[in-house]
């Protein structure tokens, strides 16, 4: 770069202790700043960071981020930015804002690809248009029945009565002093955005987004074509007028309260504590990362001190605790407890509330059994009222009360001196490392932009002077820290945590706000409609602005859009095979690539589990690394043979754990979530990712914990109840809870056969279990124990393992193996598993859907939410995979998923961001998002829309785009609109192989889908989506889409509102059910 750019610095970033990130920074004559950090993967990342902070609680920030992408000056029309991204290789632009910076981000599948967008994108945020009309409908209005509309405005509605952003934000007005600019609301509350007007949103553009303030960092293998890119950028683009919006936050202590008790509308009972510190200035590197060690250190494992004390204890005051420094000016620490019972709690075995929002309920209805067994029996209830401990259930939510157990355990700790482990800490600090290296190698890009980030915002608002690399050696900082002596760390503990200032908010379930909020909410509709005179001209300004806002790209435009070559694209280097399976393993998929780990996924066919263990498989995945183990003789422990048994504490089982692997799991299914079960169910997956000179004890470990794992009651009864409590928060979440109700109405069991898992693990099923559990956990031992008896003899068992090029795949599966086989020789109920399957990875497919006569539409409405959520299912039988076993070319060559890529391909198209059903909904400021999914393997198609501020307008508006697609086919499906889709979809492709872990992932999904590798797999996705014509997309339009519209067909609809919502008579007629009723 010899003209507009002049390099300013050379650095490198650790990526590990032992390799390095180069990385390049220089500087336009403008003063705006491209950092370059060439980090070697498939895919490019570019961020343009944008330095910001609120005023006031309007949310100007976060405005301002939707309208950028409005348009701009030299790119006028709407939708032309996410054109050019989607034509080059990416799911478009996307943007975030926080407390101190906004960010406006890009990710493509090659250079030319971001060559080709960056000037167009820095345009938009250099120059945006800012019309009034693109403010009525991105931002806010009310039509003229007063009711509020907007993109901005659903997604704050949506968010605003939370229980964490209620928390956070009074957290940061006790913090730093509710004048202060992290104090403010900088994504805005719904009253403020009400006030805001498009002119003070210009105003703030002015004063921050000038490009003297603007540092754009981009990551991957970054070249020449980027850097004349650069160059090129034209002037009239690239300005600047000189408006520096530098200034030193203030980093005085603020004087008042340093504790309160915020509400948040919620049914259940179980509420959080949040506690809060000021830290070091970030620019202090070894302290910021000591004291992210030492809250690790307290809460990560099952074995840390604040979670043995608090969470896996005879009677859990808290479902789960997590500390973390946050990067703001100065740092921040905090301390979270969740699922915090609240009161004498009607809940002390962990009932999770009653969800039955019927307008006439009365005071006792609603009450569960446990409450009523509570009322009938009061000397259970004084005795849940304190545990072991001494903590009074009834009041941990009160100010102050957990505030001092929390005191007195910190001293504890300290008094004892980490519990006399004088190595405890120099372990953390090895964990923290491995953790630290696993990010750098699964997402090397996210963590560069995050940690330049921090170190951009600090230049801009607490050093003035630009500076970036200040965590650069990172890991010798780690290292350095693994030599401090027990003194460092305990004072560090004194003086961070224990004598400086502590903040604690209480945020305590409401039952009562929701009412409220809907009142409210009438209130602001009657006094909105009362300012209309004329409701049709108020109507037809409101639509004229959405047709000034509407997406519609000339033909011209169009054909201007630069196109990448498809060659530039490439994917992770990898080696796929197999290695000789024996012992437990029917099959053993081997993959090589560029890794200093090894990832191992163990994956156990469930589809023989007897009914009556099905239940209890929820917990059971809960407790398997959670549990006490009973070692056998001739178990190895600590590198010896035991010569008698050995009880093993979980806490102790849990520490060795976390010393042998970077993380472990398991799961019912795919997925990692409880409660929610992947389409592969009838799986259970064991998963653990070490070093290789870690990975025989790590296996002997994992396989321990499997064989040897002994139920006791105390165990059983803290994680159910536990359970329960992440229950209770899930049920507050509406797209957690529209994803359940789906699930649950669209997989109908069948007569004869067990109940699909997935309807077991249900938290619909899972609450009423686990109650059961809380009442008798002493008799589910016997449950788990059999589930345990049947999982390790399970026939079909295949192991996939990840590993670095220089491994020996063979050894690592006879490792395996040996382990596996030395537990089972001592496990007294082993029998020998006869005979494997010929294909273990011939997972069944069957429809779950029920045979309905007529839709099914259900109204559920939830207290706990201001913004609404729907999903219409349809029945979709469209395959991806491979039909049968035959030769693999021979099927390719009668390309037999033509319609499912068609279908695929077709809804890229729609559900685009800028497209036509973003036009339709979120255009129109009805839902914060819609969307349309194809979900093959549940056998479904399925549109979705969230934080809906009018649910039932974006659910007829997208009737209606559908009505308007089938009509006028031309105007919305032509070659420039399926070339976008298609490069979409290339650089979905890419993206989801591009780390070793994902990568490993796909084979996986590979080979239960038919394929017998990922490059085969490739290889079929491509050859079909060259071969989709228009007339096949309009084929499965006319065949899946219209099926969403049609009345006829016997879809599912759910919609789930808060409580007052009354849905449009068009919509049809729905049942309104409770969640209980689900």
């Amino acid at each position: 770069m010899s003209k507009q750019f002049v390099k300013e610095s050379e650095l490198s970033y650790q990526k590990s202790a032992h390799s390095w990130i180069p990385t390049t920074v220089h500087r336009h004559t403008t003063g705006l700043r491209v950092v370059q950090c060439k980090v070697q993967q498939p895919i490019y990342t570019l961020a343009i960071y944008v330095p910001t902070l609120p005023e006031n609680d309007t949310g100007e920030p976060h405005t301002l981020e939707h309208l950028v992408f409005c348009g701009s000056k030299r790119f006028a029309h709407r939708g032309y930015l996410d054109a050019l991204a989607l034509c080059n290789f990416s799911q478009g632009t996307n943007a975030w804002t926080y407390e101190d910076v906004t960010c406006y981000t890009l990710t493509t599948a090659s250079e030319e690809a971001l060559a080709n967008v960056m000037a167009v994108y820095l345009d938009h945020v250099l120059s945006p248009q800012l019309r009034d009309e693109q403010f009525v409908t991105e931002v806010y209005h009310y039509d003229s029945k007063g009711r509020e509309h907007g993109v901005v405005f659903s997604e704050v509605l949506g968010s605003e009565s939370e229980e964490a952003e209620v928390g956070e934000r009074r957290m940061l007005q006790l913090l730093f002093g509710e004048d202060a600019a992290y104090a403010k609301s900088f994504g805005g509350l719904t009253r403020s955005v009400a006030q805001l007007t498009n002119a003070e949103v210009a105003e703030y553009h002015k004063r921050f987004y000038d490009a003297c303030n603007i540092t754009m960092v981009v990551t991957g293998p970054v070249g020449a074509r980027f850097e004349q890119a650069l160059e090129d950028i034209p002037p009239e683009i690239l300005h600047s007028s000189g408006h520096d919006s530098r200034r030193m936050i203030p980093i005085n202590v603020p004087e008042g309260p340093v504790s309160a008790r915020v509400l948040f509308a919620a049914d259940s009972h179980v509420g959080s504590v949040q506690f809060g510190w000021r830290g070091p200035m970030g620019s202090d590197v070894e302290t910021v990362t000591a004291l992210e060690i030492l809250l690790e250190y307290l809460t990560e494992e099952a074995s840390s001190p604040l979670s043995m004390r608090f969470v896996e204890c005879k009677r859990p005051v808290a479902s789960s605790v997590v500390g973390y420094v946050k990067q703001s000016i100065p740092t921040t620490m905090f301390i979270g407890f969740d699922g915090v019972p609240y009161g004498d709690g009607g809940d002390s075995e962990g009932e999770s509330g009653d969800e039955d929002e019927s307008d006439d309920e009365s005071e006792d209805e609603g009450k569960s059994e446990d409450e009523e067994e509570e009322e009938s029996e009061p000397e259970e209830e004084d005795e849940s009222k304190s545990d072991e401990s001494g903590d009074d259930i009834t009041r941990l939510l009160d100010e102050g009360y957990f505030a001092e157990l929390l005191k007195i355990e910190l001293e504890r700790i300290y008094t004892t001196k980490f519990d006399g482990d004088a190595q405890a800490l120099r372990r953390a600090v090895e964990q923290y490392g491995q953790r630290l290296a696993k990010r750098m190698e699964s997402h090397a890009d996210d963590t560069l932009q995050t940690t330049i980030g921090i170190d951009i915002v600090a230049s801009h608002f607490a050093t003035g002077k630009f500076a970036v690399g200040t965590r650069a050696r990172i890991f010798d900082v780690v290292a350095e820290l693994a030599q401090r002596p027990i003194e460092y760390w305990l004072e560090l503990l004194k003086t961070w945590l224990m004598d400086a200032r502590t903040c604690h908010v209480c945020t305590v379930p409401d039952a009562t706000m929701s009412a409220r909020l809907d009142a409210e909410r009438q209130q602001i509709e009657e006094a909105n409609a009362a300012t209309v005179v004329d409701a049709a001209a108020h109507d037809q300004r409101i639509a004229l602005a959405v047709e000034a806002n509407r997406v519609d790209l000339p033909a011209t435009v169009r054909a201007g859009i630069p196109e990448p070559d498809a060659g530039g694209t490439s994917a992770l280097p990898h080696t796929q095979l197999c290695a000789e399976a024996h012992g437990p393993l029917a099959a053993v998929q081997v993959l090589r690539s560029d890794t200093q780990f090894v990832n191992v996924r163990l994956h156990v066919p469930m589809a023989a589990m007897p009914e009556a263990l099905r239940p209890f498989l929820a917990l059971f995945q809960g407790l398997l690394f959670n549990t006490d183990v009973q070692l056998p003789v001739g178990a190895v422990h600590e590198g010896a043979k035991l010569t008698e048994p050995l009880h093993v504490s979980y806490a102790a089982m849990d520490q060795q754990l976390a010393e042998l692997t970077t993380s472990r799991g398991s799961s019912v299914g795919m997925g990692v979530e409880p409660f929610v079960s992947s389409w592969t169910d009838e799986v259970f997956v064991v998963s653990l990712h070490t070093t290789p000179e870690k990975y025989a004890d790590a296996v002997r470990c994992i396989v321990q914990a499997i064989v040897f794992g002994s139920f006791v009651t105390e165990r059983i009864s803290t994680v159910a109840q536990n359970l329960l409590a992440d229950i209770a928060q899930i049920k507050r979440d509406g797209r957690d809870v529209l994803t359940a109700c789906v699930a649950r109405l669209s997989a109908q069991d069948q007569v004869g056969r067990p109940r699909w898992i997935t309807n077991h693990v249900s938290l619909f099923d899972q609450e009423r279990v686990l109650r059961q559990v809380m009442r008798d956990a002493a008799s589910v031992a016997v449950y788990l124990d059999e589930i345990r008896r049947v999982l390790v003899h399970a026939p079909g068992m295949f192991l996939s393992l990840g590993m670095s090029d220089t491994d020996d795949a063979q050894q690592l599966t006879n490792t395996f193996v040996h382990e596996w086989q030395t537990c089972m020789d001592a496990y007294s109920q082993y029998v020998p598993i006869s005979e494997q399957p010929n294909d273990p990875f011939a997972i069944p497919r069957e429809s779950r859907l029920p045979q309905l006569s007529e839709p099914l539409r259900v109204h559920v409405t939830l207290r706990s939410i201001q913004a609404s959520f729907a999903a219409i299912c349809v029945p979709c039988a469209l395959r991806e995979h491979p039909p049968s076993e035959a030769d693999f070319d021979t099927q390719l060559a009668r390309l037999p998923a033509r319609d499912f890529y068609a279908l695929q391909l077709l809804l890229e198209l729609l559900h685009r961001t800028d497209g036509p059903l973003f036009n339709a909904v979120r255009g129109m400021g009805l839902a914060y998002g819609a969307y349309f999914e194809l979900r093959e393997r549940q056998g479904q198609l399925m549109f979705l829309c969230s934080r809906a501020s009018n649910v039932s307008g974006a659910i007829l508006a997208m009737r209606a785009l559908v009505e308007r697609v089938g009509e006028h086919w031309d105007e919305y499906v032509g070659a420039f609109e399926v070339a976008m889709a298609r490069s979409a979809l290339v650089f979905s492709a890419v993206d989801e192989q591009v780390t070793p872990g994902s990568v490993l992932m796909m084979c996986v999904v590979s080979a239960i889908d038919g394929f017998a590798s990922v490059d085969l797999r490739n290889k079929w996705r491509a050859a079909h989506l060259r071969a989709v014509t228009i007339d096949d997309m309009r084929r499965v339009f006319d065949t899946y889409v219209r099926r969403l519209v049609d009345p006829q067909v016997p879809a599912i609809h759910v919609v789930l509102t808060p409580p007052g919502t009354q849905l449009e008579p068009e919509l049809g007629s729905f049942s309104r059910r409770s969640l209980n009723e689900i």
